[in-house]
């Protein structure tokens, strides 16, 4: 490319390469349609989401950088693609409302589930199901707006007679228990807990910034979880969008290459970025 930076031209072919074979909309607390809402995209050319973003974890098996490609089509399909420090990816995950598949091309190894929170949580550490892990990638509600609740907050400041105030929003408990914070009544989300629906024990804490200030959509280019029972810190920092751009859906169900053998895979506690993932061969 005549007049484009080596380092850039770098980014746009890795960005080519993990999404053009194939993990979060507006972001706001009350004023947009959140997670669960009809799809208002249509197919098979959708309107959808893609980011680059650079990634570093710290977990109990040590320290990890990565590169990371998300493609997502609300309300319920997302692709990701972990890259390491240079090649391929070393791990593609894709989520749908049928299944859930995670393939290792290295190793040539693959496991396809139903629409299994259980299974997310093996291969990405947190316990959604698509459309939860979208709207935690993209800094919005895990619940209709119809069903979500908006207080205002407050509690007094360090600063003696003043007060702070912030608008909480909730989702009506279920199999996890959602909350998150903004500032404004239908403003970008700052920060976002989920706890488990029965115990309230707390699974994550997400915390987002660098929102775009321009016009359209607005979602978070960084984005920050701490994956409580896990010990495990992950940051995510936009390289490459987020913007609005045509997914075709046919990414989100690629078929199985040849060759690839069928296993059960377990990469948590180690996480993306980290080292330690295993696979075990289905009989």
């Amino acid at each position: 490319m005549i007049g484009v930076p080596r380092s850039q031209q770098q980014r746009r072919r890795l960005f080519a390469f993990g999404l053009a074979a194939q993990v979060l909309l507006v972001c706001a607390c009350a004023g947009v349609h959140p997670a669960g809402t009809r799809n208002p995209y249509p197919s098979p050319a959708a309107r959808g989401y893609r980011a680059l973003f650079r990634g570093e974890s710290e977990g109990p098996k040590g320290k990890g950088r990565f590169r990371l490609a998300v493609a997502i089509l609300p309300p319920d399909r997302a692709r990701l693609e972990f890259f390491g420090p240079s090649g391929g990816p070393w791990l593609v995950v894709t989520a749908t409302p049928d299944t859930t598949l995670a393939l290792l091309p290295a190793q040539r190894v693959y496991e396809q589930a139903g629409p299994s929170a259980k299974a997310i949580e093996r291969f990405l550490g947190v316990p959604l199901e698509a459309p939860g892990l979208i709207a935690l990638l993209t800094g919005r509600p895990m619940c209709t707006e119809e069903s979500m609740r908006v207080e205002v907050m407050t509690r007094p400041a360090a600063t003696f007679g003043r007060t702070l105030s912030w608008y909480e929003v909730s989702c009506p408990p279920a199999d996890v228990r959602y909350q998150a914070r903004c500032e404004d009544r239908g403003g970008t989300l700052l920060s976002a807990t989920v706890s488990e629906g029965i115990s309230g024990a707390i699974i994550l804490e997400a915390d987002y910034g660098g929102y775009d200030k321009g016009l359209g959509p607005r979602w978070p280019r960084q984005v920050r979880l701490r994956l409580s029972g896990k010990a495990t810190l992950i940051q995510l920092s936009a390289v490459e969008g987020p913007w609005g751009s045509d997914v075709p859906e046919a990414i989100f169900t690629p078929e199985i290459p040849e060759g690839f053998e069928s296993t059960t895979l377990s990469l948590f506690p180690a996480g993306p970025g980290l080292p330690g993932a295993e696979s075990h061969p289905a009989n």
